[in-house]
């Protein structure tokens, strides 16, 4: 019968922070907001390079260059304060309606906080304070921390040493799948949202819980835990 993790790991970007914001200032800056996504997805293929190849560079180098580039692709060339205010969002971002009441759910129920970021420990305390959910947090991880990025085993293994546990007593919730593959190569237990209705890679290993929301994750690790 399973039990309740000791502790619940999130990631942030998309998980429990929307990137809406950051499609108004693209479009101030006069980039299609569509090229968010894109923007995005190439911001992670090119960490994702990187960490492969046991090279690191931080969030904002690696996120500037990449806006740099979807931005000339979509014939605009911005200039330091466009940078500078686009980047800056990241740090004024809008929790989903469902994270507060959920971890305070978690919380209550004694199980510990953490969050797991590729982001930068700065910028993620800044959003949690922001949005009244560091009371929650015990720990804010950085991947700066390790010098690589997610997927790569060794950040999971590093929040499990952080706080103290072995892998298998936490559970990362994500909305990225390849976010849920790392941790469960890292032998972390794992929930996958849906958040915009996102489908699971069917070539990854599959989480042990998922939901449309992270109020419908939290009802079924209580309830797969009590049966």
């Amino acid at each position: 019968m399973p039990v309740q993790p000791a502790v619940v790991v999130f990631d942030v970007i998309e998980t429990l922070f929307a990137l809406e914001p950051l499609r108004a200032k693209l479009e101030e800056a006069d980039v299609p907001g569509h090229a968010l996504e894109t923007w995005f997805a190439q911001l992670l293929r090119n960490a994702f390079a990187l960490s492969a190849t046991g090279s690191y560079q931080p969030f904002r180098e690696v996120a500037i260059d990449s806006l740099k580039s979807v931005a000339s692709a979509n014939g605009r060339l911005l200039n330091e304060d466009q940078v500078a205010g686009i980047i800056g969002t990241f740090a004024a971002l809008d929790a989903y309606p469902d994270v507060a009441p959920s971890m305070a759910r978690l919380a209550e129920s004694g199980i510990r906080l953490v969050t797991l970021t590729n982001g930068s420990e700065d910028v993620t305390r800044k959003l949690l304070d922001r949005a009244g959910l560091s009371q929650y947090v015990e720990l804010v991880i950085s991947v700066d921390e390790v010098k690589l990025w997610k997927p790569r085993k060794e950040v999971y293994r590093h929040c499990a040493q952080r706080c103290g546990v072995e892998p298998g007593a936490m559970m990362l919730i994500a909305a990225h799948g390849w976010d849920i593959h790392g941790a469960s190569a890292a032998g972390m237990r794992t929930g996958f949202l849906r958040r915009k209705g996102r489908s699971f890679p069917g070539v990854m290993t599959k989480p042990e819980l998922d939901a449309d929301d992270l109020a419908g994750l939290i009802d079924r690790l209580f309830t797969t835990d009590s049966e």
